[in-house]
């Protein structure tokens, strides 16, 4: 018999066995034939090749050599799996302390004979095919022994980094460790942090209830150091709870990592980890942790309306009539702009015309958000916002061109006009689809120098928002008391799009810096606080979409809330040392998509040829001399 015929023979034997116990494992006589008749094949095969190997000698001696070692491995390897299997261990009576130790026998005992088959059969198969691929019969001459020893090397070399492979898995799925190999730096003290407790009359007394030794610890120290220097206004004292427990049952403090910031009679905290490698996301943000700290020891919990019933982006019903979230399954896109006001401590509150805008603005309420509304707002509640406006409050204004809203009637107290005509920009525009309508999303770098956008005018040129299709804005008369001041200006190269058609006419349009953003800031009787309202181009700009990925955007809003809210002393950046994610476009996805499927294997096989090519050149330049 041929050594082809004894190598499709133990392929069949395998195939039958691995119906047996897969395929049919619960018909039990039909698995028993299959397994039955696949074990005889493959052990007769075995004993064939065997005694083949005896009865030659010569040349074909050592190629038959060969090929026996890795056929009597594998009946081995089969061996192997058959005794892994329920019916194996209970046919050879083997005993176990309890299942979970049968289950590790069976399971190691299944991965060492996969692997005893694998680097077994699949050098077989190689040296089979090379040589029928010589075209002659083993121990002929020219059958190529080397040939032959190098293929089934090859594919040694694979199967055993397959074995490697598939025990680094399982490794990994049972040892399941994460290392965090990333960036890591505890964030600095922003601008933002150390105007709140510069500003402070008492100094900040910071108590850190830590181990007398631990990294941790270390890090917020280093933090609080640095911001005690910028504002020599800061005391710091580290605590040992367990050394200390009347200090440390005064301020409740029951774990380690615990962090306690004195303000007069207030008192504020902020919990850690321990642990460096859990607490090292939050140092990355600790910043910003802090910031929210000090907001709440500053001042109380303050209240920020939202109009609804007009068709703005915020949803009603996300926000109930005492403030704070329903936990309904009911959501809108201003998520992150309500957790940002959430941040700057503030409640944020629905205004309906049956919550008191068709009467009366609230009494408590610190600032009113009229975010992206389409439809007119009804005279009763334009009045309202009149009156609260005429009474001292804060607004803050974002619309939208295609709406029917307008300020036609608050243009005693704004004097500002909002015009529909959507802004294009066909040479500064944000790539999102690849279309024309691309141009209407438009970047500028062009503040003033005002406190409603303090960290956007000092981030300087390439530090730009971006307006997701916005109209201008125009001043359309002078009001006695009142002061307008336009801060943000799109780039010269905009244009207003009067034709809708996203590209520009030089008959009808023409291009210059048009008025994204005002604010707007007037006198109030009886010696309360003046009006403030801010007005932006557009609504969308505050989306989740657009503050999930922009900083700049999300930067602008919280000075424009501060500034709304009288603290644009507080208004400054905030340290971050958060690793940035790495934001995709469609066609980039598609683009990657297509290069890993088609683009890498199609590189590994031009590789391929442009080597063996390389080879048959250089083998006919050497049969040539």
């Amino acid at each position: 018999m041929t050594t082809s015929r004894l190598t499709g023979l133990l392929i069949v034997g395998l195939c039958s066995v691995f119906l047996g116990e897969r395929v049919f494992h619960d018909l039990f006589v039909v698995r028993m034939l299959l397994v039955l008749a696949g074990s005889a094949l493959v052990v007769g095969t075995a004993l064939w090749r065997v005694v083949a190997w005896y009865r030659v000698n010569g040349r074909e001696n050592g190629i038959q050599g060969f090929l026996t070692v890795f056929h009597v491995i594998c009946a081995l390897s089969l061996a192997g799996l058959l005794v892994g299997t329920e019916d194996g261990v209970r046919l050879l009576n083997l005993s176990f302390e309890d299942g979970r130790s049968e289950l590790r026998f069976r399971r190691g005992l299944l991965s060492i004979s996969s692997i005893l088959l694998a680097v077994s059969l699949l050098p077989m198969l190689a040296a089979q095919w090379a040589i029928r691929s010589s075209g002659r019969r083993v121990g002929e001459e020219g059958t190529g022994s080397l040939r032959i020893t190098e293929t089934a090397t090859s594919a040694l070399s694979v199967a055993l980094a397959g074995a490697m492979l598939m025990l680094a898995g399982y490794v990994t799925g049972v040892r399941d460790h994460v290392l965090d190999a990333s960036y890591f730096k505890t964030s600095s003290p922003g601008t933002a942090v150390q105007e709140i407790v510069r500003s402070m009359e008492e100094p900040l007394r910071v108590l850190l209830f830590f181990k007398p030794v631990d990294p941790v610890k270390d890090e917020v120290l280093s933090y609080f150091q640095a911001l005690g220097n910028a504002t020599g206004n800061l005391e710091i004292a580290e605590v040992d709870r367990l050394s200390e427990p009347r200090v440390a049952e005064e301020y409740n403090v029951q774990s380690d990592g615990t962090l306690i910031m004195i303000q007069g009679d207030r008192v504020g905290r902020l919990g850690l980890s321990s642990e460096l490698s859990t607490a090292r996301g939050t140092l990355r943000v600790f910043d910003k942790e802090t910031h929210a700290a000090l907001l709440q020891l500053t001042r109380p919990r303050m209240a920020a309306y939202m109009t609804a019933g007009h068709g703005e982006l915020n949803n009603p019903d996300v926000d109930n009539v005492l403030g704070g979230a329903l936990g309904s399954a009911v959501q809108d896109s201003l998520t992150a702009f309500r957790d940002l006001l959430g941040f700057l401590n503030y409640e944020v509150r629905a205004l309906t015309l049956q919550r008191g805008l068709g009467n009366r603005v609230p009494d408590d309420a610190a600032m009113v958000l009229v975010i992206g509304p389409q439809y007119p707002f009804l005279d009763e509640e334009v009045l309202a916002l009149a009156e609260y406006l005429e009474g001292g409050g804060s607004v803050f204004f974002a619309l939208e061109p295609n709406s029917e809203f307008t300020l036609a009637g608050l243009r005693d107290q704004l004097g500002v006009e909002y015009q529909s005509t959507t802004l294009v920009d066909d040479q500064n525009h944000l790539r999102q689809r690849g279309g024309l309508s691309d141009r209407q999303l438009i970047y500028t770098d062009r503040f003033s120098s005002h406190a409603a956008v303090t960290t956007s005018s000092r981030g300087g040129a390439g530090s730009g928002v971006f307006f997701i299709g916005s109209g201008p804005l125009t001043s359309i008369e002078e009001i006695e008391g009142v002061r307008r001041s336009f801060i943000v200006h799109s780039l010269p190269s905009t244009f207003a799009d009067l034709n809708a058609d996203f590209q520009f006419d030089e008959a009808t349009e023409s291009r210059r810096s048009y008025e994204l953003a005002v604010a707007i800031e007037g006198s109030a009787p009886d010696g309360r606080d003046n009006l403030r309202a801010l007005v932006f181009s557009d609504a969308e700009m505050f989306t989740d979409a657009v503050l999930g990925s922009l900083v700049s955007n999300v930067t602008m809003a919280a000075d424009g809330i501060r500034w709304l809210g009288r603290e644009e002393a507080f208004s400054g950046e905030m340290v971050s040392e958060e690793d940035v994610p790495i934001v995709h476009t469609r066609a980039e996805d598609v683009a990657w998509f297509y290069g890993v499927i088609i683009g890498m294997p199609a590189l590994v096989l031009l590789i391929g040829l442009v080597t063996q090519g390389s080879r048959r050149k250089q083998r006919v330049r050497s049969l040539a001399t």
